[in-house]
């Protein structure tokens, strides 16, 4: 169809198996026969609307979403405005399972008092489940201090407008009655989203004890939220930081495996574009598939083929696999069934569509390289009507050209598959999930705090391109957390790393930016400073390295280093 279309939205269009629950089909109406994508442009687009595309909610940096008519697809990538046009993909939340935890990240009781540094000024916002507005640890002076909630999932209320024309979002005025109610805005699925705000900003469990919070409960499908949901919460954080002048930390409890994990996906772009738009600061988790077997790579030659051998288990509708490789190499890909029966052929810049075996339907395309990323994407989708057939799926690469060789493969994370899909060949290696492979972000891994070890399941570096991933690791086992029915209770997860570090920019930005010793403490300064504090880990030699960047959180020695440089000048 074009050059400007994701390879995935493409292949939903040409292909006649189309399932609602299929995630090949995520933001499609069937009954209405219209997509809602994410388009880049430069210039103006007004006039497209109504013309070309039925709806438009811009964002920050040249992004929107729209909403368009599949026959319609095909026009818009032809205008010269028009950069991308990309589907969504669903996204799944880390898992998540004393203050020793605290202690560990150089948090110690007289923090407060020795450094007089609570997060008050400094605002963090939190993308993920939503949280219950009444729980103590979200208290301040018998009121709350959720200043705003977004919950997306409510349905939309003109009464109520907002820019995204997407559920309801609450202001501070409106929280504060209802929390003196009694009430709380949000779904009840809120265990993760409290957790994750808990340790980033509870009263007694968190880092940033005083700062304001800002929840974006996340629109769910099948209890995943998708890259379009997170990229309006995205947008409305940061033009509250604009709008409002305060300073941002933005927390990205959340990751997906499809992409090229080199920074150059269409989400990583717009995090690169916009953090650069105020004073913010982005931290995200590295993931919790370092032990997931959701990842392989390996050299292809020009003499023998490479196998893919991938364990399907009983219940699995519907799955993809990304294998994105050097474009100048070329390789046909086989597919061969549990009973090593061939099933698909594809040949370089082929699309295949229907081929099935049993109740099995296979189909692949190979498009050439996106005007953001040099190499080169191959995508095979697997789905049935009923289940998958379980057993060893093997994908063969066959070289006929090979020049560079190198290769890298992703199956989905636990974000709709229903039973289990791995590689029977795994390399836990750039097992990174997006966005943590974002340039600005400040990627977070776990480590644990009891031992002074790694975690097996904390998503390990370096990218496709090699760049330092994680930056840094913080707490990530047992940690105390406060559940979503205001009990306390242990968890594990990159999602609890990730908050730690966004409690700890938050006081980073509230002593230079709030207390006028940095104004520039956001963005790539501050991730420079906590990484100039980070302490390093007995069991780890060589930093940095690919499990916990350049050590682990040390907010005292970050903070004490640029006293010190104070004193200097």
């Amino acid at each position: 169809m074009g050059e400007k279309i994701n390879p995935e939205l493409e292949l939903a269009i040409e292909s006649s198996e189309y399932s609602r629950d299929n995630s090949l089909y995520l933001g499609y109406d069937a009954d209405k026969d219209t997509w809602l994508l994410v388009l880049r442009y430069t210039g103006d687009i007004d006039d497209l609307i109504g013309e070309v595309i039925n709806e438009c909610v811009y964002l920050l940096g040249g992004f929107a979403i729209i909403k368009i008519d599949t026959s319609k697809i095909d026009i818009l990538q032809r205008d010269s405005r028009v950069l991308y046009i990309d589907k969504a993909n669903y996204y799944s939340y880390g898992t998540t399972g004393n203050y020793y935890e605290k202690y560990m990240s150089c948090i110690s009781e007289s923090f407060d008092e020795k450094y007089g540094l609570t997060g008050k000024g400094v605002c963090i916002g939190i993308i993920d489940s939503g949280l219950d507005i009444r729980n103590v640890e979200f208290e301040r002076n018998g009121n709350t201090r959720v200043v705003s909630y977004w919950d997306q999932n409510m349905l939309y209320d003109f009464r109520y407008p907002n820019r995204y024309g997407v559920g309801r979002i609450y202001e501070r005025t409106e929280l504060s009655q209802m929390y003196l109610d009694g009430l709380t805005p949000g779904s009840s699925a809120q265990d993760h989203g409290t957790a994750v705000t808990s340790v980033a900003a509870g009263s007694t469990t968190g880092v940033a004890v005083q700062a304001d919070i800002i929840m974006v409960e996340q629109q769910t499908d099948h209890n995943y939220p998708d890259t379009i949901s997170i990229m309006m919460g995205i947008d409305m954080l940061v033009r509250y930081s604009i709008e409002n002048r305060v300073p941002m930390v933005i927390n990205l409890s959340y990751g997906n495996n499809y992409g090229a994990h080199d920074g150059t996906g269409l989400l990583e772009i717009f995090i690169d574009m916009i953090s650069k738009m105020a004073k913010v600061s982005f931290v995200t988790g590295t993931g919790n598939d370092g032990d997931r077997s959701l990842h392989t790579n390996g050299l292809l030659g020009n003499v023998s083929y490479a196998d893919l051998n991938i364990t399907v288990t009983g219940g699995i509708g519907n799955f993809g696999l990304q294998i994105w490789k050097s474009y100048i190499d070329i390789f046909d890909v086989l597919v061969y069934s549990p009973s090593y029966e061939l099933v698909t052929y594809m040949s370089e810049g082929q699309t295949v569509t229907g081929m099935k075996y049993g109740e099995t339907i296979i189909q692949g395309i190979s498009q050439t390289p996106s005007p953001y990323n040099a190499k080169q994407l191959i995508y095979i989708f697997f789905q049935s009507d009923s289940y998958i057939q379980k057993g060893i799926w093997k994908v063969r690469l066959v070289p006929k050209s090979i020049a560079n060789g190198v290769y890298n493969a992703y199956l989905p994370g636990e974000s709709y598959v229903t039973g289990q899909v791995y590689f029977e060949n795994p390399v836990p290696f750039g097992s990174l999930t997006i966005p943590s492979t974002s340039k600005s972000v400040i990627s977070v891994a776990s480590y644990d705090q009891n031992t002074g070890g790694i975690t097996n399941f904390s998503g390990r570096g370096y990218t496709t391109d090699n760049g330092i991933k994680p930056d840094i690791a913080a707490p990530g086992v047992k940690i105390t957390v406060s559940a979503g029915n205001g009990m306390y209770e242990k968890a594990d997860g990159t999602s609890l790393s990730t908050a730690f570090v966004s409690g700890a920019a938050a006081l980073l930005m509230e002593w230079g930016i709030v207390m006028g010793n940095d104004p520039f403490m956001y963005g790539e300064r501050l991730k420079a400073q906590l990484i100039r504090g980070a302490r390093k880990l007995t069991s780890q030699f060589l930093y940095p390295n690919r499990y916990v960047g350049w050590g682990t959180l040390c907010l005292e020695e970050s903070l004490q280093d640029l006293k010190n440089r104070m004193k200097d000048n």
